[in-house]
């Protein structure tokens, strides 16, 4: 593939994306999902990125391990490390 053919990510990257904070509750979190019809929230911590909440986190972390998603906290089941890339 030539240099040409490359993209960057910047060139197909979302920047418009939805976020949550890691304290709220994960019933919470779902309803934001479902209401923007997407599978994951960005969670941010005063300004920064700390994890991603996915539905798979939700299904394995709070489902299949039979909690309350009213009294469970994003920041409890979120996957983190995020992991990130330079646009560029």
């Amino acid at each position: 593939m030539r240099n040409a053919e490359l993209l960057l990510v910047k060139d197909v990257m979302i920047t418009d994306v939805v976020t949550v904070e890691p304290n709220v509750n994960v019933r919470r979190a779902v309803r934001a999902m479902n209401d923007f019809e997407i599978g994951c929230l960005i969670v941010v911590e005063a300004g920064r990125v700390v994890g991603v909440l996915t539905e798979r986190d939700v299904l394995k972390r709070v489902v299949d391990e039979g909690r309350n998603p009213d009294k469970t906290l994003v920041k409890e089941v979120m996957s983190k490390p995020p992991i990130t890339i330079n646009p560029d």
